[in-house]
């Protein structure tokens, strides 16, 4: 099973953005757009959510499923 992050980091915090990215990028996350991270592992994804909304940010975690 397969999740989806999605989050919005405000454009001041460009640095943290770019920070994020390559977390996700170097842990094996698949881009789907700019905002929008596909991984496997749930607990990974909580933990880059949570340093999200920290630093001022908005996430979400969604559940990826095939319906057609």
């Amino acid at each position: 099973m397969s999740y989806v992050l999605i989050f919005d980091i405000p454009r001041s915090m460009a640095v943290e953005r770019v920070r994020i990215n390559r977390e996700l990028h170097r842990r094996g996350a698949k881009r789907i757009q700019d905002s929008f991270w596909k991984h496997e592992n749930l607990e990974f994804l909580i933990k880059i959510a949570l340093k999200i909304r920290e630093i001022g940010g908005k996430a979400s975690i969604l559940e990826e499923k095939l319906i057609f």
